[in-house]
């Protein structure tokens, strides 16, 4: 089997790992030229992409913090509306009137809008804040105490927004291993036939065993695990062996 075949045939992380051992087996060598060929720089920049693609993200922990946060915002919003809703009761007639020129803002689309789409929530909760911050209702604020509620919900607001848009970035930058593998072959084929071509022209003893080196690394990717136990991985070839054309 040559070696094209059997890096088409391993699995994608399979692929990954046999990149990066071959790239480690060429840097390793005492062959200067042969890290710094055509073919070997285009592997190692395929690789990094590669590499990148097959990297598990955290899209879990992600999505467990967006809904985190989602909820933390609705319960610190229904929490002002109820306190705001409290006050409108208060014997103070100032608190009273403060309470009521704030709630005013708060109940505009009432205290529970989840029915809505997701992204029309954000925008109420925007809208809301946003009005609240403006000058003419900082002495209501102060008067009803409302300055760690309003930040907080701000807080929460904007993280959420930056987590929400963040992970939506991400996955959209994301490429499929699926889209790289193909290149990936053929960066690995075409260096392993560069490589090849310099063992067998070069003729010498360093050429020839980091050919069969890198053509180890090929065998290594394809040992089963049931024949795992029974096979030595020879890491270093130190004899001088022709590379059959």
């Amino acid at each position: 089997m040559n070696l094209k075949t059997k890096a088409n045939r391993v699995g994608t992380q399979s692929l990954a790992i046999l990149a990066l051992r071959i790239i480690d087996t060429v840097i390793k060598s005492a062959i200067y030229e042969a890290r710094e060929s055509k073919q070997f720089l285009n592997l190692v920049e395929v690789n990094g992409r590669y590499q990148m693609a097959v990297e598990p993200g955290n899209d879990k922990e992600v999505s467990e913090a967006i809904k985190t946060l989602f909820m933390d915002r609705k319960t610190m919003f229904g929490g002002t509306y109820s306190y705001l809703e409290g006050l409108l009761k208060s014997p103070d007639v100032e608190m009273r009137t403060a309470a009521t020129l704030l709630f005013g803002v708060v109940n505009k689309y009432g205290k529970n809008f989840s029915s809505l789409k997701i992204a029309d929530q954000s925008l109420r909760y925007i809208r809301i804040i946003e009005a609240l911050k403006r000058p003419e209702y900082n002495d209501a604020i102060y008067r009803t105490l409302l300055n760690e509620r309003i930040g907080t919900l701000d807080d929460l607001q904007r993280r959420y927004e930056e987590l929400y848009m963040g992970s939506g970035n991400d996955a959209a930058a994301k490429v499929a291993p699926s889209n790289l593998r193909k290149e990936m072959e053929n960066a690995i084929k075409l260096y392993a036939d560069e490589l090849k071509w310099k063992a067998n022209s070069a003729g010498t003893e360093a050429w020839s065993t980091l050919y069969l080196n890198v053509e180890q690394r090929f065998n290594e990717v394809n040992v089963s695990v049931a024949r795992k136990k029974a096979v030595v991985p020879a890491t270093v070839v130190t004899t001088t062996v022709a590379v059959q054309q």
